[in-house]
């Protein structure tokens, strides 16, 4: 399956949930008060944000839409 078929806008979904989710791990990891909660923070909420991010750019670099016209842009001025 190819990233163009799968579509620009169930990416964006995607990487939004992913960023979403980092940053509700990042709320929780500051609201507990444990050792643990620097791990959550540091590498499962920073992972998903990261990855987020990742895949919004991937969206806009692979899945480009084609251009409007593929006929070249003509000069309206005509020559006498």
């Amino acid at each position: 399956m190819k990233i163009s078929e799968i579509g620009r806008g169930r990416l964006l979904r995607i990487s939004s949930g992913l960023v979403i989710a980092g940053l509700f791990l990042e709320i929780v990891s500051l609201l507990w008060f444990h050792p643990l909660s620097f791990v959550l923070f540091a590498f499962l909420a920073a992972s998903l944000i990261g990855l987020g991010i990742l895949m919004y750019l991937v969206s806009l670099v692979f899945v480009a839409e084609p251009p409007a016209g593929n006929t070249p842009i003509r000069s309206t001025v005509t020559r006498q």
